[in-house]
């Protein structure tokens, strides 16, 4: 039996002639029943007796006819044969049977109805924290050896008191101490107030597109107690639990920074221990520092330690200067008490670098551009074009925004935007070409049995998909070399090829289309025809200010790109099948 990768099957046979006449073959197809046996002939469509013809090719040569779409089904077994006709004689017998089986699908994806009521997504709520490095310490001078070696690496020391004999050092370390935990349980309960919610729960350093939580840390104060210029083995300590909050805005570039402060301990031999805050914007001029307030006293007594938390706010100013200015924030605190000399600590969370921009919008905004934002879309109201986007990224080895397989998407925006100066729609020509008449790809080369929703938009027609977008770098048509594609094909023939359709109402099906050979997997794109509003939809202004403007994504940004509806499917196999959502 034959192998067909097509439905659209090219069907041939050698015609002999005795008189070495030129002969047509008449081809008449049929179905098969359960044993394999020529069944039913299919009448094919639009021809006069059901048959196809062949044009005249010379004695020995071979025939051929491809069957129009449309007659045959994916994954089914056909049996054909011919007659032929010379121009005078018609040939008395058929020739003998042969059979065909045509491929099955290779992608079959059953989807719900689109929504036009849908919800707009609120992408913030699928922005996981992401863990950054804990602060680095920069020395503050003038910085004094510590006496003896029982100072560890970190510690900055100040100068021995000449009438105590106490040499103060501080630090601030990452981690907190069983004590420390304790005392935070303990204020906690009383309830903090945080600048951003979900710091409370959040143990260690982390960044949103527009908040930072460093935390995880403490700060220490010891007083080293001297005799005769040696360390006597005594020494007063002093901690708070420190957690620094951030958060900026999208539409503004003021922003405004909070430092909790949560004593662990102070040594009553110190008497009282006194903190001195500075906060600190490392871009000189264009970065102005607002007056800081503080809610609770920064002095705390030995006799009672646990009298109170202190709470300070600052707020930032970035004055635009340029398109784009890369700012630090520097937090300093110095520690001094009635029986000992002040110590301070530096330190700077490198991993919460903030960008801040007038680029992609005219408003200036800042962001913590280290943080890679993810992009859902809206499944409820477009679920084949969701579809497609989840078929490419997880079965091609490219996986184009998979956070799972660290392939992220690359953001290309407008080409006055771009380092290469490339138009998007450039990319989107190459995958998806618009005919001679202007018209859209998938009008005349689509697959026929795309559905369109003109019950949602009178006016839709079918429509080119392509994934991965035509605004990143990832796209198919975005060309390699120096302007930075990563996937250049020269056509969107060579992508994956499928199309959306209902089969009954309430029910569509995301198919490979069984007209062509089916995917290799090796392919680095995908194309799909469908409805243009279900693709309009999916992306647009959806896209455009729901995430990226939203965002403030610049050129080669990185992002994700997640399907949580689709957490059930499995790609691994030749043959994927899913429905969605879930039974």
């Amino acid at each position: 039996m034959w192998q067909v990768n097509r439905t659209m099957a090219v069907l041939s046979n050698t015609v002999t002639d005795p008189d070495g006449d030129k002969a047509d073959l008449t081809f008449a197809v049929y179905t098969t029943d359960a044993f394999g046996n020529p069944d039913k002939q299919i009448m094919i469509k639009d021809e006069p007796y059901g048959v196809l013809v062949s044009g005249y090719v010379a004695s020995g040569g071979t025939a051929k006819v491809t069957v129009p779409d449309g007659n045959l089904k994916p994954g089914t077994t056909y049996a054909f044969r011919t007659s032929a006709y010379d121009g005078s004689l018609y040939e008395t017998e058929w020739s003998p049977w042969a059979k065909f089986k045509t491929r099955g699908r290779a992608v079959d994806i059953k989807l719900p109805e689109p929504d036009k009521n849908a919800p707009v997504l609120n992408e913030d709520d699928f922005q996981e924290p992401q863990k950054i490095a804990q602060p680095t310490m920069a020395e503050v001078p003038p910085a004094v050896p510590p006496t003896g070696l029982h100072a560890a690496p970190g510690w900055n020391c100040g100068k021995v008191n000449s009438k105590t004999g106490i040499q103060p050092c501080s630090r601030l370390v990452p981690g907190i101490s069983k004590k420390a935990r304790q005392s935070l349980v303990k204020q906690a309960s009383s309830g903090l107030p945080h600048l951003v919610d979900w710091c409370e729960n959040h143990a260690d350093s982390g960044i949103k597109r527009y908040e930072a939580c460093i935390s995880g840390l403490t700060y220490e104060y010891q007083g080293i107690v001297v005799k005769d210029g040696k360390p006597t083995g005594e020494v007063l300590n002093a901690s708070w639990i420190v957690a620094q909050e951030v958060k900026l805005s999208g539409t503004s570039g003021t922003f405004t920074q909070q430092l909790i402060l949560i004593p662990v301990e102070v040594d009553p031999k110190f008497v009282s221990v006194t903190l001195d805050v500075r906060f600190d914007c490392l871009l000189g001029e264009n970065c102005s520092n607002g007056p800081q307030s503080w809610d609770g006293a920064l002095e705390w007594t030995g006799a009672d330690p646990f009298s109170h938390d202190a709470i300070g706010k600052i707020d930032h100013t970035w004055t635009p200067t340029d398109n784009t200015d890369l700012l630090d924030l520097s937090t300093k605190i110095t520690a001094y008490s009635p029986v000992a000399n002040p110590a301070a600590s530096r330190w700077q969370a490198d991993g919460a670098q903030i960008r801040c921009d007038s680029i992609s919008s005219t408003t200036p905004g800042c962001t913590f551009y280290k943080y890679i934002p993810t992009w859902v879309m809206n499944f409820k109201k477009t679920p084949p074009a969701v579809a497609h986007a989840w078929l490419i990224q997880s079965k091609l080895a490219n996986h184009p925004g998979s956070k799972a397989a660290n392939k992220p998407m690359f953001f290309l925006p407008a080409a006055d935007k771009n380092a290469p100066g490339r138009d998007p729609n450039k990319n989107r020509d190459v995958i998806c070409p618009k005919n001679s008449d202007g018209t859209s790809w998938a009008g005349k080369y689509g697959n026929p049995r795309t559905t369109t929703v003109p019950e949602i938009s009178a006016s839709d027609k079918a429509s080119c998909d392509e994934f991965a977008h035509a605004s990143s770098y990832n796209s198919g048509g975005m060309p390699g070399g120096v302007i930075g594609g990563m996937n250049p094909v020269t056509s969107g023939d060579k992508c994956v090829q499928t199309y959306a359709t209902r089969a009954v109402q309430g029910e569509w099906h995301l198919y490979d289309d069984e007209r062509l050979a089916g995917p290799t997997w090796s392919e680095v794109c995908g194309r799909s025809a469908m409805s243009g509003w279900i693709n309009s939809t999916s992306m647009g202004g959806a896209f455009s200010s729901g995430f990226s403007g939203k965002y403030r994504l610049l050129d080669k940004d990185p992002y994700w790109v997640n399907f949580p509806e689709f957490g059930h499917c499995d790609a691994s196999k030749a043959t994927v099948t899913c429905t969605v959502p879930k039974p």
